[in-house]
């Protein structure tokens, strides 16, 4: 769907344009809301992977496991368990931090522990 002040492009919508579309579908938002936890870490994990050179073979091999598990976590379309997160977190030279954030969004309380 196309909105009125958008042109339309003779090769179709970008990536950003169909996103933005799609958001307003209730069931479409709903899950892109429910992944979007699962889509930022994937991202932390890529970009520190990158940074420390390793592939996703050595990256399983340093947590213990497979490269389809680290290719599971990098898609971000699964919960990762608190277990998973620390062994990624020792792996990754860095430490796993979890939490629940209460009261308003305004005024935040954070209670924080690291794994």
């Amino acid at each position: 769907m196309s909105k009125p002040n958008r042109p339309i492009s003779p090769i179709g919508t970008s990536v950003a344009d169909d996103i933005e579309d799609s958001l307003q579908d209730r069931e479409y938002r709903g899950e892109h809301e429910r992944l979007a936890p699962f889509e930022a870490l994937a991202r932390i994990v890529i970009m520190r992977r990158g940074a420390l050179g390793l592939t996703q073979a050595e990256l399983a091999k340093r947590m213990g496991t497979t490269a389809s598990v680290i290719s599971r976590i990098e898609s971000g379309q699964r919960a990762t368990s608190a277990r998973t997160l620390k062994k990624l977190a020792d792996a990754l030279e860095a430490r796993a931090v979890l939490g629940f954030q209460f009261g308003s969004d305004t005024e935040p309380q954070h209670e924080l522990v690291v794994l």
